[in-house]
């Protein structure tokens, strides 16, 4: 759209009205004498001069729509950036009714704006005046800057709440493990169809978590459901349903169990399986992670349209690449106001008339305003950050209770009496530790950012355990599956549960890996004779498959199949009179007989 073909578009009134603001200009009152004025004077070297005149706020609006926005004034990005609009972008409601408490002088953006959009010839001449607009200013933090607490905005005042603080890369080293051990002995219930963890699993998975859920049993204010329901549970809830779409473990009946895959998981390198992890969830993962915002209504209503969660996380992904600094703690309101500014925005819902809070009708997000980044988005975000990505030890995390924690529902029909729109909104900042990097291929390799944890216990010749520290669940898990507890920091190794668990070259792999690295120096002796034995013991026989026993008429039968060129190398004499014959070599070992005219009957049903 040219400068003419966009005055054109305007009455004789509203081009008067402009040209009211343009000096020594008087093109009377034909329109095509006004269009004509008013363009030959904005694409002269008179336009210098209104540019000169523009405030700093008013230039960075055209700078921001020539150098960014593709000629198309974005007032959402556009405040996230510079917390502020420009008085011709700034919306009053009383204006229309000619009772606005404010008197507005007209801006000389109207010059230059046609509804949001710069005509193309125009931009053009402005661009040679205005320069490229500023960086976005974003504050990072590190750890002596986190503040201790953050302020509640309550009915009764302003209160003070602790922020809490989760280093998340080393709870994911633990818990990884503690989890999938978990599962393997049978101990998370599901549902048959729907692979969600039941109550008693996720106490069960609670108990083995580092730090169990991000919030205690005592932070739960046992609010009712429609004004914000329980704020827990977060990472039990994840667990079981990430390891499931990762392909780790499989619904038997109404248990988890380990695949092939996750037993295969328990030796690899933790950095690993959680990239894994994470690149299945971003495609695969169910159920959406909007669920689990449990006061935003409708997300099963027919019409609804819900947009496919991968196209969501995939948005939130390039955000954080962009946003976030590698090892600084980032407000996660900033991360909202760059994700808006620099246009990290995904649709949740094709019709979010259907989405409601409260009530269908009166609660509708479909009203002006209420589907907004806030509501949806953010929401969207907190969620799959807090619950999913914190999981998995990707970011570190800093937050309080969710409690009034976000005001920015308040003004939405029927949240008055809403503590809370999800549990997530305590999520205050993040950090990208190296894992994260890692998982975003932001780092080609993984360090992994650990404190380096004192041994757990003292060994001595008698296989005696005693422990030096309190263990972390994930190595209480272990220890019991190979030791009995003798007294609370006494224990001893269980020789003939080590024999029976040690079939498996992965997990005696595991058992020595754990006994060398958690013991204080080196094995005394008689434990490295222990695993030493038990290496010897399970591999000295190997299980060469299924076979059939063969019963001959007579021994010399017996020795003459066995040494017979036609079937003598498909099997072998396990008696005087029987022949055993791989199942693998069963077909052969019918031709020979046949070449020697004899025929083995089936085996009866």
């Amino acid at each position: 759209m040219t400068l003419k073909e966009a005055l054109r578009s305007l009455t004789v009134i509203e081009l008067k009205q402009r040209c009211s603001q343009v000096p020594d200009l008087r093109p009377g009152n034909v329109k095509d004498s006004l269009v004509n004025g008013l363009a030959g004077y904005l694409l002269s070297d008179a336009l210098a001069t209104l540019v000169a005149g523009l405030t700093e706020l008013d230039r960075n609006a055209i700078a921001e729509t020539l150098y960014n926005w593709n000629g198309s004034f974005s007032a959402v990005a556009f405040k996230a950036k510079y917390d502020a609009l420009p008085d011709h972008f700034a919306y009053d409601p009383y204006l229309w009714l000619g009772r606005s408490k404010t008197k507005h002088q007209p801006s000389t953006l109207r010059l230059f704006f046609f509804d949001r959009y710069i005509p193309t010839d125009l931009a053009a001449r402005l661009a040679q005046l205005v320069p490229e607009p500023p960086p976005m200013q974003v504050v990072t933090l590190d750890d002596e800057q986190l503040p201790e607490t953050v302020t509640i905005k309550r009915f009764s005042g302003d209160e003070p709440e602790p922020l809490r603080r989760a280093d998340t890369e080393m709870l994911a080293h633990q818990d990884l493990s503690a989890v999938l051990r978990l599962i393997a002995e049978g101990s998370i219930g599901v549902g048959a169809k729907t692979g969600l963890p039941s109550a008693a699993a996720i106490r069960r998975l609670e108990s083995v978590l580092l730090g169990g859920d991000w919030y205690d049993a005592d932070d739960d204010e046992d609010t009712p459901r429609w004004a914000g329901g329980p704020i827990r549970p977060i990472r039990p809830f994840a667990w079981p349903l990430l390891l499931q779409t990762g392909g780790l473990a499989k619904i038997d009946g109404s248990k988890l169990g380990l695949t092939a895959k996750g037993k295969k998981a328990l030796s690899q390198p933790v950095h690993e399986v959680v990239k894994q992890l994470y690149e299945r969830w971003q495609r695969k993962g169910s159920p959406d992670e909007l669920r689990r915002v449990d006061l935003i209504k409708g997300q099963t209503s027919k019409g609804v349209r819900l947009t496919a969660p991968m196209d969501r996380r995939l948005v939130i992904e390039d955000a954080l690449r962009a946003s976030c600094p590698v090892g600084e703690w980032l407000a996660v309101d900033d991360l909202f106001r760059q994700m808006k500014a620099e246009g990290h925005r995904f649709d949740v819902s094709g019709n979010p008339w259907k989405l409601y809070l409260s009530d269908a009708n009166y609660g509708s997000l479909g009203y002006d305003g209420a589907a907004n980044f806030e509501i949806l988005e953010a929401r969207y975000t907190l969620a799959y950050l807090f619950e999913y990505l914190a999981t998995l030890g990707m970011i570190d995390i800093a937050y309080s209770r969710p409690y009034r924690a976000r005001p920015d529902y308040y003004d939405h029909w029927g949240a008055d009496d809403i503590d809370f729109l999800s549990r997530y909104d305590g999520l205050r900042y993040l950090r990208l530790n190296a894992l994260g990097a890692y998982c975003l291929d932001l780092t080609e390799h993984y360090v992994a950012q650990l404190a380096e944890r004192p041994p757990l216990f003292r060994m001595d010749a008698d296989l005696q355990l005693e422990l030096l520290r309190p263990m972390e669940p994930a190595e209480q898990l272990q220890l019991e599956q190979i030791a009995k507890s003798l007294s609370a920091d006494r224990w001893v190794l269980n020789t003939d549960v080590i024999f029976s668990r040690s079939a498996d070259a992965d997990e005696r792999e595991r058992i020595r890996t754990f006994l060398e690295t958690s013991v204080e120096g080196d094995l005394p002796a008689e434990a490295s004779n222990l695993l030493a034995r038990i290496e010897e013991r399970a591999t000295a026989l190997t299980d060469a498959g299924p076979a059939r026993l063969i019963q001959c008429r007579d021994a010399a039968l017996a020795a003459m199949l066995s040494s017979d060129p036609a079937t003598a190398a498909h099997c072998s004499r396990a008696g005087e009179r029987q022949l055993c014959v791989p199942q693998k070599k069963l077909n052969a070992f019918r031709k020979g007989l046949a070449k020697l005219d004899f025929v083995l009957p089936e085996l009866a049903p």
